[in-house]
């Protein structure tokens, strides 16, 4: 029962020791999750500015198409002819005007040179969408003689169908109505045309440059947001043009109001991980510790063989289980060697000790898988035998275990012999107990002893009253 017991501390110990383990790593990830969370949050809410920056400027698109629409039935709705005639004079401070029919063919231009790009505007993809919307729509960059300019492609109802007017918006005119949207975004900002030309930036950016940090996947009609050489890119497409807001901040910049709860987090987490690590060392190092007492304790130091407390507790558990499962016969061998004093006295404890270590793994070797085997004490030894079919059997074994042992042991130069004298002991209705059951093939020993060492009896009731 002692083993039993120790069995139990030992699994509550290494329960604790992993779930102490399995505490750390919990805390690990729940720490690292909370902190991807406020990450994913500040970049979401980075993202959320870049969108409404983007949504503002796409409002003063719809208020401007309001605005616009009217003026442009009123003024170029009129047949083709009288349009050509009359469209000098409908733009007045406006660098040039082009109407287009919705298949893009050529209603007027003024001066005629538009023409040629009158059939430019009229093949992009910003035309397609001002047809496909009806709303107005921004194009990309154009640099004139007297500066870059943004064809505004607004929609219209003509004499013969719908019609698009274009006319150009200097780019400071662009850049007032965007500043309220760079406001919002609090990091460097950047309206760029379908070609990723900057239109119009926060930080004074020349118009018609290239966008000067490149956004990988920055698609037009898409949102795109990441991390590219260290900087934190957000990308929203402008609605009802072309066009996209852009905005870039520092990642270190971005992340820098969590940098310090987070570092002072996995320093609390690394102390409190030292701290369960090593609580969990101690607990091993008490676990083996309580180990090898607890088999010091159960087993023969010499031999290493279960000590008689550990044998009778096996003895008892047998007997429990014969009780419950009656009909099982066991028999218990009692063994003392003939002839060990002698040797022990002439050649040393020395060698005797490792004639009894001898000894001891031939008992072992000569043992069924079912056997149990322990040092009673001096030279004596007792097995116990389970299994059996029939007494016969506990003989058979008696008789093996005595050849066995008989045979000689070379022991420092020396070649040994001993004898064996073995008492046998059934489990039966007479022996109800461990006790009662080595008593009993202690007797039988003894009667072997009497009867000339070398010999093998089996306990009969009479050797109980001799």
């Amino acid at each position: 029962m002692a083993g039993h017991r120790f069995s139990v501390r030992q699994s509550a110990v290494i329960l604790c020791c992993l779930a102490a383990l399995a505490l750390v790593i919990g805390v690990g990830f729940y720490l690292n999750d909370t902190h991807a969370a406020a990450r994913d949050r500040v970049h979401h809410d980075f993202a959320d500015r870049s969108k409404l920056a983007a949504d503002l400027a796409g409002n003063t698109l719809t208020a401007s198409d309001a605005t616009n629409r009217p003026d442009a039935e009123m003024s170029y709705a009129g047949p083709a002819a009288a349009l050509r005639d009359t469209i000098e004079g409908l733009h007045d401070g406006i660098a040039w005007a082009i109407v287009l029919r919705h298949d893009g063919s050529l209603v007027a231009a003024d001066p005629p040179s538009m023409t040629a790009r009158a059939a430019e505007l009229a093949a992009g993809s910003q035309f397609a969408q001002a047809v496909r919307t009806d709303r107005l729509t921004l194009g990309d960059l154009i640099v004139d003689p007297t500066g870059p300019v943004l064809p505004v492609l607004q929609p219209f109802r003509g004499v013969d169908g719908s019609r698009v007017l274009v006319l150009p918006a200097p780019i400071e005119q662009v850049a007032s109505v965007m500043s309220s949207a760079f406001d919002i975004t609090a990091s460097h900002a950047y309206v760029v045309d379908g070609r990723d030309t900057v239109i119009v930036s926060s930080d004074g950016e020349a118009a018609g440059q290239p966008l000067p940090r490149p956004v990988p996947g920055g698609a037009t009609g898409s949102q795109w947001q990441g991390v590219v050489d260290g900087d934190y890119y957000v990308s929203n497409p402008v609605p009802g043009s072309m066009w996209r807001v852009v905005i870039v901040t520092p990642e270190e910049k971005l992340l820098a109001p969590l940098q310090a709860p987070e570092r002072a987090a996995w320093r609390l987490f690394a102390a409190f991980a030292a701290a369960i690590v090593l609580l969990v060392v101690i607990g091993v190092v008490a676990v083996v510790s309580l180990f090898r007492l607890a088999h010091a304790r159960a087993h023969d130091t010499l031999t290493g063989l279960p000590t008689r407390a550990l044998f009778v507790d096996r003895i008892e558990a047998v007997i429990a289980e014969r009780r419950r499962r009656p009909g099982e016969l066991t028999a218990a061998l009692f063994i003392d060697l003939d002839g060990f004093k002698p040797i022990n006295d002439r050649y040393g404890h020395a060698t005797g000790d490792s004639l009894l270590r001898g000894v001891a793994e031939r008992l072992r070797e000569s043992m069924r898988p079912d056997d149990y085997v322990s040092r009673f004490g001096g030279d004596e030894f007792i097995i116990l035998c389970r299994h059996l079919v029939t007494e016969a059997d506990a003989h058979a074994v008696a008789d093996r275990i005595r050849r066995y042992v008989a045979e000689p042991f070379e022991i420092d130069g020396h070649r040994l012999h001993v004898g064996t004298s073995i008492g046998i002991a059934l489990v039966d209705d007479l022996t109800d107990d461990a006790m009662t059951l080595i008593h009993h093939a202690d007797l039988a020993m003894y009667e072997a002893k009497r009867n000339g060492k070398g010999c093998i009896v089996q306990f009969t009731p009479d050797l109980a009253s001799a």
